[in-house]
C-alpha cells in the first residue's frame, strides 16, 4: 500500500519528498505514541473501569476469540479510516493521516505477536 500510495502521487514525475519524510516519521511517532496509549490504558482504563471486559485476558481461554480482543477492534477503527483518506487522496495532510494510521497498523501487529504471543 506504501509503494503503490507513493507511485501514485509521483505520476507527474515529481517526488514528494517533503510528504515522504512526514509520512514515515509521523509512521513512526504513531507507534511509538501508541506505546504510550496503551501503557496509560491498560492501568487507568483496562484494570480499572473496563476490568470486565478487559479481564478475560488474564483467564485461560477457552476458544479462538475473547472479550478482550474488542480493545484491538477500538483501535483498528480509527486507523483504518486515517489509512483509506490518506491512501485515495493526495496531498500533505493526507499523507501525514497515512502516516499515522500506518504508525497505528505497525504498533498492533507487533502488539499481537509480542504481548498476545509471547506474554
Amino acid at each position: 500500500a506504501v509503494y503503490y500510495r507513493f507511485a501514485w502521487q509521483m505520476e507527474g514525475g515529481e517526488v514528494p519528498y517533503a510528504e515522504m519524510f512526514s509520512t514515515f516519521a509521523l509512521a513512526v511517532g504513531a507507534a511509538v505514541g501508541m506505546e504510550f496509549w496503551a501503557r496509560w490504558a491498560h492501568r487507568a482504563l483496562w484494570h480499572a473501569s473496563l476490568w470486565h471486559m478487559h479481564e478475560s485476558h488474564h483467564r485461560a481461554r477457552e476458544g479462538p476469540f475473547e472479550l478482550n480482543d474488542i480493545f484491538a477492534i477500538i483501535n483498528a477503527v480509527p486507523a483504518i479510516a486515517l489509512l483509506s483518506y490518506g491512501f485515495f487522496h493526495k496531498g500533505l495532510v493526507p499523507g501525514l493521516c497515512f502516516g499515522a494510521g500506518l504508525g497505528i497498523t505497525v504498533f498492533g501487529i507487533a502488539y499481537m505477536f509480542v504481548h498476545d504471543g509471547l506474554v
